[in-house]
């Protein structure tokens, strides 16, 4: 049985969305052009958007079912979210900002440095940043305190939009083995869009490459063969 299937169908103007998904603990990555519905997708899972037609669970649990009229409301849906923008609040420094995300309201400070979340802060390197603002962080560090974050959350399923994409080179590739070890270690699913085949390669996540809406092909990378003719896909498994 799938950890997770997601059923999304829904009409945006002349845009139609309509794609079944569903895996493992392994990281699925949404790809494709600009418009292709990736976004839509992760917040249709979040529940942030109301599709005409909708299937979503994660493990046992169903979130959404519209044929049940079943919607579950998203702050009790229990999962994470990464934006683009990190979502970091400018007048909280780095502890204040991961203890935020707790929706228990029980974690301290003292945890994150020596309990059960200390282990998170070290990987991620940012225990000396836990009095800093996040206007005196680089766009790495912000990076992975918004990782921690999500980490923190214990959630069923992450959600992640180009989680390196506002990144250096160099942070970048800090940031996904830093973000693949996590995975690893939480064992829970992720969705993630990507635009840079190095977050595929570096997380080993699966790949539904969407076209217009639809899913035009969906496997692991050695699943799409070298010779293909697709011109976006060229370019996708061109990169370094």
């Amino acid at each position: 049985m799938n950890n997770w299937e997601v059923q999304i169908e829904c009409l945006k103007g002349e845009f139609h969305l309509q794609v079944e998904l569903s895996g493992g603990s392994r990281p699925l990555a949404l790809i494709g052009a600009n418009g292709s519905g990736k976004s839509t997708i992760l917040r249709g899972v979040l529940g942030l958007e109301n599709p005409e037609h909708a299937f979503v669970r994660v493990g046992e649990r169903i979130l959404h079912d519209s044929k049940a009229s079943l919607c579950v409301p998203v702050e009790e849906r229990n999962l994470a979210y990464l934006p683009q923008g990190l979502g970091l609040f400018p007048h909280m420094n780095v502890a204040e900002n991961i203890l935020f995300a707790d929706r228990s309201n029980t974690l301290t400070l003292s945890e994150l440095v020596d309990g059960e979340y200390s282990t998170t802060v070290e990987n991620l390197k940012i225990k000396s940043l836990l009095h800093r603002r996040p206007e005196e962080l680089s766009a790495g560090e912000c990076q992975k305190v918004a990782l921690a974050r999500v980490m923190i959350q214990k959630p069923q399923m992450i959600l992640l939009d180009e989680p390196a994409s506002a990144l250096d080179i160099l942070a970048r590739r800090e940031v996904r083995k830093v973000l693949s070890e996590q995975l690893s270690d939480l064992g829970i699913p992720s969705i993630l869009v990507t635009h840079d085949f190095r977050d595929v390669r570096d997380l080993v996540a699966d790949i539904a490459y969407l076209k217009a809406g639809k899913v035009e092909k969906a496997g692991s990378a050695d699943d799409f063969p070298g010779g293909e003719s697709d011109e976006f896909l060229v370019e996708f498994f061109a990169q370094p």
